[in-house]
């Protein structure tokens, strides 16, 4: 797999090498606005959220080739500027598919959230659906964070380092 393995097996995903992409609610009329940079501190993830029009999100996201593998958490370090974003994984890049989503807060200062497999919820658009059959999370290609929020103003989310946490040997 992409990405160095550490002595509890943990696998961190290079995030300065992803194809990453944009994507705000002008998709759906909305005004937001956002890049995404790298830095020595790590991946830059800032803009200003709107609620002009019906908006209110901005995200990220970029593939992952081969994907995750069996997995248990993910485990992030940031630093945030108080507002709650949301780390996510998806098999497909259409609007339309299946994301797994697990919600974050942050403080401010740098953090280390760990993100069990039990915090994570299916969403198709924002609504949460049930698992659909036939998707497997080792068919996730795509990762990501996506702020969504009624407070508009300026965001900033600093992605330290994603570390993906193995299942454990089930034999």
């Amino acid at each position: 797999m992409n990405g160095q393995k550490t002595r509890d097996h943990r696998q961190t995903i290079e995030l300065q090498g992803l194809d990453w992409l944009v994507i705000n609610d002008g998709v759906m009329g909305g005004r937001s606005s956002a890049v995404i940079g790298h830095s020595p501190s790590g991946l830059e993830f800032h803009g200003n959220l709107s609620l002009e029009n019906g908006g209110g999100f901005s995200s990220v996201r970029a593939p992952y080739e081969p994907g995750f593998g069996d997995w248990s958490a993910f485990e992030l370090t940031v630093t945030g500027d108080g507002r709650e974003y949301q780390f996510r994984l998806r098999e497909s890049e259409r609007s339309s598919a299946v994301a797994w989503r697990a919600r974050f807060s942050t403080d401010g200062r740098r953090q280390t959230i760990r993100l069990p497999r039990e915090a994570f919820e299916a969403v198709i658009r924002g609504r949460q659906v049930e698992a659909l059959p036939g998707i497997s999370e080792r068919d996730f290609r795509y990762l990501g964070f996506l702020l969504t929020s009624d407070q508009a103003g300026p965001f900033a989310l600093t992605v330290h380092r994603v570390d993906r946490i193995p299942a454990k040997d089930r034999h």
